[in-house]
């Protein structure tokens, strides 16, 4: 076998401060904390045992262990015995047959820490009710009481919260909480979701924060006992992989990640994942896993953070990703306001939600206040769910409803894209009236990602595939780039109104041999929208002719 193990490594972070208890943190260049001597790295699927041998080798590596299956490719975790993460880079970014090559970045909860309990969930239903001596605004709020005369939840949605794990056992969680019908996996019948740091199927919070955010979104309504969600009834899986401090590993997030979207796959309607945590710098590798969950229909809301900065120009991951499925949430306070330690970003950010003060369930059947971004972040994953009970819509259509379900109100005016906060009535038929119509917009599929020539060039053929959403019915223009010397491109139809376009690249002889990636790129509507697909062209070399008279060279 070439997968080297190692025991698991728990993480300790408090404020700049991290220490691991089996290792140590490194910081990168961009001051984002990361795991020494670990990277990820990205590798073809089916690449032979000896070459990982090679990398394992080249590398001086004790672990060596498979994350997630992307975008034909496996993303693997590395560590080595004796290299730095930049030295470890390095030597994987030489290999061929490497992809691309990141450090495994340490990411921590978004949670702003609040004083004792009270009795209002004031983001629910604000009828002016003072939080702190501050007296609020009569409907600040997300609508809910409205929302839940239509509907009340359904638990054929499920909600991961990928997270601290979750309290399954307590008195106002355990109802709705999913549990394994078997197999789901590899995990047995009855358990609740998955542990990735332990690598086990006990997401059981030895923290706080996961059983806070699942509150919001689905403890159990009419049961006169503690908190109501978002949904009375609604299934919640638990996708553990920060730790007790509240911290964890981007390794981590993505194995968490793949649970639900692998549950998916085989069946379990996992529709919307709660993403309260942040940190790190930019990671491939977590992108291609959350295009994973898009391509699975799966919506990913996130938290914009805590800093009170400027996601437009400082991005804050995984919430500024640009993934088709990412819905970035800002918080706001009982009076409509930006939340003070809230980020924005007026193109990044695309909605507000209440975070401050929110009162929701915490581990052993207790309650408390927290604040931040975090808390505001379920409320909208809550509202999805809640949307989805009444409606069947795609990823894109959930997105679109959400963002065009929202008050507009001036502390969010060109610090978020809408320019509102959540109204979840709006986004359910027959609430309220109808919801605004969803935004139109396209976008492009290839098919086969990847064709071979021979050495004599020949003709390549790629099948584009328009996918419309939100009432789109413009015409869209085709057009490629990248293509290798020697080498021509033509649609068929060049224009279309349709759903489908055939790509024709015609290659000569001359062209030199080598993979080629290439950019196929779509126009149209009003504003004008542009997506884009990637393809690869191979072209092979002149094969020598066979030796007959004992004298070729090797």
């Amino acid at each position: 076998m070439h997968w080297l193990r190692s025991s698991c490594i728990s993480v300790l972070a408090i404020l700049a401060l991290a220490v691991f208890t089996g290792g140590t943190v490194t910081w990168a260049q961009d001051n984002n904390p990361q795991v020494a001597s670990e990277a990820l790295f990205k590798v073809r699927a089916g690449l032979d045992n000896n070459s990982l041998a090679n990398i394992e080798g080249e590398t001086d590596a004790n672990m060596d262990d498979e994350v997630s299956h992307v975008d034909s490719g496996v993303v693997r975790r590395i560590r080595s015995r004796s290299m730095s993460v930049d030295q470890l880079l390095s030597a994987l970014r030489g290999d061929p047959n490497v992809i691309y090559a990141e450090p495994n970045y340490i990411v921590h909860a978004n949670t702003v820490p609040n004083d004792p309990r009270f009795s209002e969930l004031w983001g629910m239903r604000n009828i002016g009710q003072t939080i702190l001596g501050v007296p609020g605004t009569v409907g600040a709020d997300i609508k809910a009481e409205p929302a839940w005369t239509v509907t009340t939840g359904t638990r054929s949605i499920v909600v991961g919260i990928v997270d601290t794990g979750i309290d399954y056992a307590h008195i106002d969680l355990s109802g709705n909480v999913w549990n394994n019908p078997g197999g789901i996996g590899g995990c047995g019948v009855g358990t609740h979701g998955f542990n990735a740091i332990t690598k086990t199927c006990d997401p059981n919070d030895d923290h706080y924060h996961g059983t806070h955010c699942a509150g919001t979104i689905g403890a159990l309504g009419n049961n006169n006992t503690g908190v109501v969600g978002v949904n009375w009834a609604t299934s919640i899986m638990g996708l553990k992989f920060l730790d007790a401090s509240g911290s964890g590993t981007t390794a981590d997030a993505i194995s968490a990640i793949d649970f639900a979207v692998n549950a998916k796959i085989a069946g379990v309607n996992v529709r919307v994942l709660s993403n309260s945590w942040g940190g790190g710098g930019f990671s491939q590798a977590l992108l291609d896993e959350i295009n994973k969950a898009n391509a699975n229909d799966i919506l990913f809301v996130a938290a914009a953070g805590n800093a009170a900065t400027n996601n437009d120009v400082t991005p804050h991951y995984p919430s500024s990703y640009n993934a088709p499925n990412v819905v970035s949430i800002a918080a706001t306070d009982n009076n409509d306001g930006l939340a003070s330690f809230s980020n924005y970003g007026a193109t990044s950010v695309h909605l507000g939600a209440p975070g401050v003060d929110i009162l929701s369930t915490q581990p052993g059947n207790l309650y408390q206040y927290l604040s931040g971004t975090s808390m505001a972040t379920p409320h909208v994953a809550g509202a999805a769910a809640l949307i989805l009970s009444k409606s069947t819509l795609t990823t894109a259509q959930l997105k679109s409803t959400l963002l065009s379900s929202v008050d507009s109100i001036p502390s969010l005016a060109g610090k978020t894209s809408t320019g509102g906060r959540l109204n979840v009535c709006k986004g359910i038929p027959g609430c309220g009236g109808p919801p605004p119509p969803p935004t139109p917009d396209f976008t492009l599929s290839i098919s086969p990602p990847s064709v071979t020539l021979p050495a004599a060039g020949g003709t390549a053929t790629y099948a584009v595939a328009i996918a419309r959403t939100g009432g789109f019915t413009a015409a869209v223009a085709f057009s490629v780039s990248s293509l290798p010397a020697g080498a021509t491109g033509s649609f068929n139809p060049a224009s279309t109104t349709g759903n489908s376009s055939t790509l024709t690249v015609t290659v000569a002889a001359s062209t030199v041999a080598g993979t080629y990636p290439l950019t196929i790129t779509g126009t149209g509507g009003s504003p004008t929208l542009t997506r884009t697909a990637a393809a690869t062209l191979v072209k092979q070399g002149s094969t020598p002719p066979p030796c007959t008279d004992g004298n070729c060279q090797n």
